[in-house]
């Protein structure tokens, strides 16, 4: 028995269907890497801002001076909280690899007001969404300003 009209698809076809396929199954991958990039900052930020007010927060509460110290060439942030007098809670904070940051070495807070008595500045470049996010201490308040500039 000789089969002569056999339908179906070819080799061709089949690899083009696949190829198609396989396009469409890593669109939604490639989104959610830039998402996850952007979320990782996001949430670097709201962390930045929670450990910078409980570090000048607990300066006031434990009447002893805290600091926040930055470590420019391992781009990591330390908020340091003294326990006791023999005793140092250290809290590190990883900057993200999409984010370049500038900063004083060190912030020290004052006992009892929270003030650091410096016109110090973080600054946070992020290139992707070309933005200059910055955290600009007010002299005598120990509060700070927040701003988001487009570069």
């Amino acid at each position: 028995m000789i089969m002569n009209n056999m339908k179906g698809f070819t080799l061709i076809e089949s690899l083009i269907v696949v190829f198609i396929c396989t396009i469409f199954m890593l669109l939604p991958t490639l989104a959610i890497k830039k998402w996850k990039q952007v979320l990782e900052v996001d949430q670097f930020l709201s962390s930045f801002e929670k450990k910078l007010l409980f570090t000048q927060q607990m300066s006031v509460v434990n009447t002893i001076d805290t600091q926040i110290v930055f470590f420019e060439q391992s781009q990591q942030i330390h908020f340091l909280i003294p326990k006791s007098e023999h005793t140092l809670e250290t809290e590190i904070l990883e900057i993200p690899v999409t984010l370049i940051a500038n900063g004083p070495d060190k912030i020290t807070f004052k006992k009892g007001s929270g003030n650091n008595g410096k016109l110090s500045k973080f600054s946070f470049s992020w290139t992707q969404r070309k933005q200059l996010i910055e955290f600009q201490f007010q002299l005598g308040s120990g509060r700070y300003l927040k701003k988001i500039k487009q570069l």
